[in-house]
């Protein structure tokens, strides 16, 4: 089992259990108090890139625009990494169980990425409860 402990910087996040072992890594502590979506990026070998970016006040159900935004920026800062991918972490207060909304804030943001040609290497689900991933129940 991968823990935060193991996660050494410049090192592949190779496997499931080590892409949540990094994204409980970045939420460890975090009592949300808002809705914020969360993605870090990969490189073909899957190396976190240098950046982290939260998106606060997201919406309770997916907007259109901002999801379409997304898959284009997305896009456009991975066209030249080839074998990239994308790691999504939805923040939010309440209980542990996906919602609807949570699942339907998957089905855009896998369908944009789709759209765009990106790989999504995971999508999680963070509470204070924990994190984990989002899946239909």
């Amino acid at each position: 089992m991968t823990t935060s402990s193991d996660i050494i910087p410049d090192q592949p996040l190779a496997g499931d259990a080590a892409l949540l072992a990094f994204v409980r890594f970045l939420h460890d502590g975090v009592t949300p108090r808002r809705r914020t979506l969360w993605f870090v990026m990969l490189d073909h070998q899957r190396r976190p890139l240098p950046v982290i970016v939260p998106i606060d006040h997201v919406p309770d159900e997916p907007d259109v625009l901002m999801v379409s935004n997304l898959g284009q920026a997305w896009h456009e800062i991975l066209r030249d990494e080839p074998g990239s991918s994308v790691v999504l972490m939805l923040e939010r207060p309440g209980p542990a169980v996906a919602s609807f909304d949570d699942l339907a804030w998957r089905a855009a943001l896998r369908s944009a990425a789709a759209e765009h040609g990106i790989t999504l290497a995971g999508f999680f689900l963070a509470t204070a409860h924990g994190v984990r991933p989002l899946t239909p129940d």
